[in-house]
């Protein structure tokens, strides 16, 4: 674990992360288409360290359930970070009147700027995000005010045949889209070694990142459905809230200017994800579990630098290659069902360590224990369970989303031939060792 002076996050700057890394799914993605907040919030702090969900596993289920663990949460955060950047480049596109073709270049930079910016520091990467998330919670705040007086969900929701649009079939494949309301929450533990006390801090900052997202996500679908152009309109729109903005605002000079700082929500999530990223990938790395480069700091900031510009390259990669097989209309959505594939995946794997630890080890220590106990974990894990069925299904009735499928099919294929040819070879000899450090430091004080 780092010491004390290595520290820089409180309660504020965890609701800034967590918030941060979720703000986007009320500015896009959405559109397309959890209690376990207090498991998680328990687990980050009987076992505080820096690999999430992939230290959950290990400790819960055991070393091979913790690889496949880190696999998926690795296909969240470096693929979520590319449903971001393509969100980015919409909004940025519609801003300059710019031709889809040009999202590559806004890939590029945004990538470079945030990857650089988070190899500069800690402390920087907490004080950006603060800024980034309380500016994009105001906008949402104004938007919502602006847009209370012109809702009519009779004119732009029943009117249009959109109570209930396509059925069943719509609801079960919406349903999976419902949760990018609220993906990204589960990475706040990842911050725990860059917390000063995190037994009194990441609950806070996991609790109070939660409700207010709650009433963002209401208020988003609510205000931003239920105003001109209508709810078929804004199915459509790849940047909804600044369609939003202009209908209740108009489109005029003075809310062209202020549009521009709808990027700050994307780039909140943006930014919060890039660090959550470097800091899973170098903590799965430092176990064995992947290559040790990745473990390379910066010799004079400190900072992962291995790892976040290696995952930002895969996560450029991907999006530069769907870009060129499938096109840009449904890019973003098809990027958000492979990220919610390895997210769905990842909760799984956490709500059943939370259980199982819960069950197996009821006299552990746990500065922090959910309300809702096991009962709220099975639930949730039930919940899950429904929203990998919304992905499948969604995959089943169409190609661009059967592609997602494909892919995470790949990735997982590709992750087990290495798990048995270069992991799980040194898993007899290092695990126990690596086992007895862990549980040594989540017993220590941090």
């Amino acid at each position: 674990m780092p010491s004390d002076s290595a520290r820089y996050a409180k309660a504020p700057h965890l609701w800034a992360l967590g918030v941060g890394a979720v703000v986007s799914g009320d500015f896009f993605g959405w559109q397309s288409g959890l209690v376990a907040a207090f498991s998680i919030a328990e687990l980050s702090t009987t076992v505080p360290s820096g690999g999430g969900p992939y230290i959950f596993a290990l400790h819960a289920i055991g070393p091979r359930a913790a690889f496949f663990a880190g696999l998926a949460e690795s296909l969240k955060v470096v693929i979520t970070c590319a449903v971001v950047v393509t969100g980015i480049s919409s909004y940025m596109n519609q801003l300059l009147s710019l031709s889809s073709d040009y999202g590559p270049i806004w890939w590029f930079v945004f990538y470079v700027s945030f990857v650089s910016l988070n190899i500069v520091g800690i402390e920087m990467t907490f004080r950006v995000q603060a800024f980034t998330t309380v500016v994009s919670v105001l906008i949402l705040l104004v938007f919502y005010i602006g847009a209370a007086t012109k809702v009519s969900y009779t004119e732009w929701v029943a009117d249009r045949d959109w109570k209930f649009p396509n059925g069943w079939d719509g609801a079960v494949e919406g349903y999976s889209f419902a949760l990018w309301f609220y993906l990204g929450i589960e990475e706040l533990p990842l911050a725990v070694e860059a917390t000063i006390n995190p037994e009194r801090n990441m609950p806070i900052g996991l609790m109070s990142s939660i409700l207010t997202l709650v009433v963002l996500a209401f208020c988003t679908v609510i205000f931003n459905s239920t105003i001109y152009p209508g709810a078929d309109e804004i199915y459509n729109s790849s940047s909804p809230l600044l369609t939003g903005y202009e209908s209740v605002f108009g489109d005029n000079g003075t809310t062209s200017s202020f549009s521009w700082m709808l990027i700050l929500g994307l780039i909140a999530s943006f930014h919060s994800f890039v660090f959550c990223m470097g800091q899973l990938l170098y903590a799965i790395a430092r176990d064995g579990y992947l290559p040790h480069v990745l473990t390379t700091l910066h010799p004079t900031r400190g900072t992962m630098y291995a790892s976040l510009i290696a995952g930002s390259s895969i996560g450029f990669m991907v999006v530069l290659v769907l870009h060129f097989i499938i096109g840009d209309t449904r890019l973003g959505s098809v990027l958000i069902n492979l990220a919610l594939i390895g997210a769905v995946t990842s909760y799984c794997f956490q709500l059943t360590s939370f259980i199982r630890l819960r069950i197996n080890e009821p006299d552990r220590v746990r500065p922090y224990r959910s309300p809702f106990g096991v009962t709220g974990a099975v639930v949730s894990l039930a919940l899950c369970v429904a929203g990998m069925v919304s992905i499948i299904y969604s995959g089943t009735s169409s190609n661009e989303f059967l592609a997602s499928i494909i892919v995470a099919i790949l990735y997982f294929g590709v992750g087990a031939v290495y798990f048995l040819m270069r992991v799980q070879p040194r898993l007899a000899a290092s695990t126990p060792k690596m086992r007895e450090n862990l549980l040594s430091s989540a017993s220590s004080k941090v």
